[in-house]
């Protein structure tokens, strides 16, 4: 796991100097996501930056850039190849120089070009020089695990694994775009393709690019909605659950590749114990285990954690987290946020705490809510779809006004007024965080950016109901909110995290289960639960279900009220939003007012962090 950032310059307009500078600033500010050790390199007109996290191959040999023997080639790689030793053997005429995973995805290249994308199984976003042709190759992994960011004109191509990396290279103005400031405020994140700056971009998950001269060209490898040949579309169920194990084993087996120890975060839920029983199932050795509890046992999950813990015997390690030191991260935390979030702190704590017991790579079971139909969202759009609403839209309209005012009857409210009945507008409403509605009572007229997956898709609709959603989730609220998060918020603390539950195949597979099989109601992720069997204890299975989160209404009315109060006050100055608005949800709020939530406020306190802490 790693940082990279380059520039490729055209027509002259930048001088070496001015070119080696700028690299070497945006290399600067990855040093967090890579602390072994930086690599620079250049060319006319070309620069390329890398920080290492060594996980794979510890060789310095295999510091980055990397280039092969011919001297044409020069790679920069973040992320890990989980099956490179089995593209390894498919190469094997290949002057091999080292033991890494980077010089695989380079040979690949070579014999193969674009189309070694195919043959790679993991996260990534790398970009590759071919100093012969004078093109730069880029990519990204299929479902979106690692971030690349770039910035394109006439005169430049930049790209960097973070946007404050990339705008420091002084090659363009940063302008903020406030349709993405729309899109986090309704979405909680900037969707993909766009980000928090105009002309700003992120590479799509499952697409590679091509600069060649001023030719710039962008195009798609991979697609969620794509169902591949299988031949385990029409499995019974028996076999379903067999494949299911199968797969998702497979998936935390290669996850296991590493020569540092890798651990695990264990919170008690469904997911996580999926993950650490399947580990310890394929461990000679006892694994570490670390979850965060809290002194408010309404929030705490130790109980169900040491369950897992005891069964599997792991080496586990609790960490304590309190509200005195929750409010002393918030200014770090926001130094370390390079796309606003209202969700990462979670993830930043976390991964702090787990750091600094000295783990560099640590398996997460995020993921699993979204394939096996764990949100409440599922259900709802289960509901959707078994009625008939062609009656109800002309009265929709006039229904609406009716309605109680509390935050669930609003989003019914908005839905019934929405132009279209479908997929889109269910998800899109399901997911809002400030409706269309609020957003104006705020003074603020943007409407958002347009989403990159098309809902009108033939391939999206023939897929089962549950799938529908599922794509959904994965291709918005998981790739711009969860996986950025994840990203951002552990490589903060030199932290590689990986997802088993986004191994690609194991994805492909899932999202062509009939919802007979993955839904239940007795049962909460049947498909997950019956397949893994007695890997994971009754007392996992049937617990309430809290899910990973901090007590935000009783700290944001108590132990970091002031801080909430100075933010807003600030944002309340700013000439996007109307003054006394955010005075009046803030009061709304410390009053309990209907409809007005805990995420409302830590938006906006964390929106304004945001533009405070990067000038904007």
């Amino acid at each position: 796991m790693c940082g990279i950032t380059g520039a490729l310059t055209f027509r002259g307009n930048y001088s070496k100097d001015f070119i080696v500078s700028a690299v070497k600033k945006q290399t600067n500010l990855l040093a967090h996501r890579g602390p072994d050790s930086e690599g620079l390199f250049f060319e006319e007109g070309l620069g390329l930056g890398h920080r290492r996290l060594s996980i794979i191959d510890l060789n310095e040999a295999s510091n980055q850039p990397f280039t092969e023997q011919s001297k044409r080639y020069t790679i920069v790689f973040n992320g890990e190849i989980y099956n490179y030793q089995h593209v390894k053997d498919e190469l094997s005429f290949y002057p091999w120089q080292t033991s890494s995973d980077t010089e695989v995805i380079l040979a690949a290249y070579i014999h193969w070009g674009p189309s070694c994308l195919q043959k790679l199984n993991g996260m990534f976003a790398f970009s590759i020089w071919d100093s012969f042709k004078q093109e730069l190759f880029f990519a990204r992994d299929r479902l979106g695990v690692k971030p690349f960011y770039y910035y394109y004109d006439q005169n430049i191509f930049t790209f960097s694994s973070e946007l404050r990396s990339l705008i420091a290279g002084n090659f363009f103005t940063p302008i903020l775009n406030p349709d993405s400031v729309s899109d986090f405020l309704i979405y909680q994140s900037v969707r993909t393709p766009h980000t928090f700056f105009k002309n700003v971009w992120q590479l799509p998950p499952g697409h590679w690019g091509l600069v060649s001269g001023i030719n710039f060209k962008i195009n798609q490898y991979w697609s969620i909605l794509e169902s591949p040949q299988s031949p385990f579309s029409n499995l019974n169920y028996n076999d379903t659950l067999l494949e299911t194990k199968r797969l998702f084993t497979n998936a935390v087996q290669s996850r296991l590749v590493s020569d540092v120890p890798v651990s695990a975060f264990l919170s008690g839920g469904i997911d996580s114990s999926a993950v650490v029983a399947t580990m310890a199932s394929l461990s000679q050795t006892p694994i570490e285990t670390y979850s965060i509890v809290f002194n408010e046992k309404e929030f705490d999950e130790s109980e169900y954690a040491q369950i897992i813990a005891q069964k599997y015997h792991t080496k586990h390690t609790e960490l304590l987290l309190k509200p005195s030191q929750f409010l002393d991260e918030l200014p770090q935390f926001f130094r370390s946020m390079d796309s606003p979030t209202t969700d990462g702190l979670n993830t930043y704590v976390v991964s702090k705490l787990v750091a600094s017991t000295g783990t560099r790579v640590a398996l997460s079971g995020l993921g699993g809510d979204e394939l096996f139909a764990g949100y409440d969202g599922f259900k709802r759009f289960k509901k959707f779809n078994q009625i008939n609403y062609q009656w109800l839209k002309p009265i929709g309209s006039l229904i609406a006004p009716l309605l109680p005012r509390n935050r669930s009857w609003n989003k019914i409210s908005q839905l019934l007024q929405s132009s279209e009945w479908d997929l889109y507008s269910f998800y899109s409403n399901n997911r809002n965080t400030f409706l269309k509605r609020e957003l104006q009572q705020l003074g603020f007229n943007y409407n958002g950016n347009t989403s990159w997956i098309d809902f009108q898709n033939n391939q999206l609709h023939s897929k089962p109901a549950l799938s529908q959603y599922s794509i959904s989730e994965l291709t918005h609220y998981t790739l711009d909110v969860l996986l950025k998060d994840t990203d951002q918020m552990s490589m903060a603390s030199s932290l590689e995290v990986r997802e088993p539950f986004f191994d690609y195949q194991f994805v492909e597979f899932i999202l062509q289960v009939p919802d007979k099989y993955k839904y239940h109601s007795s049962t909460p992720k049947s498909l997950l639960v019956n397949a893994l069997g007695e890997l994971l204890p009754h007392e996992i299975i049937y617990r309430p279900k809290k899910g990973f989160s901090f007590p935000w209404k009783q700290w944001l009315r108590n132990d970091i009220r002031d801080f909430c109060e100075v933010h807003l006050e600030q944002l309340s100055h700013r000439q996007l939003f109307e003054n006394q608005s955010i005075k009046t949800i803030w009061h709304n709020f410390l009053h309990d007012k209907q409809g007005i939530t805990w995420l409302h406020i830590w938006a906006l306190v964390t929106l304004e962090a945001y533009l405070s802490e990067n000038k904007l």
